[in-house]
């Protein structure tokens, strides 16, 4: 780029700029009417009843992340139990039918190629001797 030439920016690019200082002007916003909201319960004396309020909501919060905690280790267990009731006998019925094929190819292996390659061999040895014997006449 050249430095005597202006950055010209998209309008992607500005869209977003402006999406960033609205967010960053709303951030500024909250923590001030927060503020304003201490500021506010401390003049009026009411900060110890909003802290024990916070504390049971706190302890509500507590409560119910407890229980979930629970419901999805309960979930956990029921999943490992299906997959040793469900998966293993399927692994295991893979495993049977693979050593079904293995069996399958070894019998054909023995039963049909071997016999077909030596006599394959046999009439290659016959070509090639005819082609020796018979090659000057």
């Amino acid at each position: 780029m050249n430095e005597d030439q202006p950055v010209v920016q998209t309008d992607a690019e500005r869209k977003m700029k402006r999406r960033m200082r609205l967010i960053g002007i709303g951030i500024a916003v909250i923590v001030v009417l927060v503020l304003l909201g201490f500021v506010g319960m401390i003049a009026l004396g009411i900060i110890n009843q909003v802290r024990d309020i916070v504390i049971i909501l706190l302890a509500t919060e507590s409560l119910i992340i407890g229980g979930v905690t629970l419901f999805l280790l309960y979930q956990i267990i029921m999943l490992i139990t299906l997959i040793r009731e469900e998966l293993i006998p399927l692994i295991q019925s893979a495993q049977e039918t693979v050593n079904s094929a293995r069996g399958t190819t070894v019998y054909v292996g023995r039963k049909i190629v071997a016999p077909s390659v030596r006599a394959a061999t046999t009439v290659a040895r016959l070509q090639t001797m005819a082609r020796v014997l018979f090659k000057g006449k």
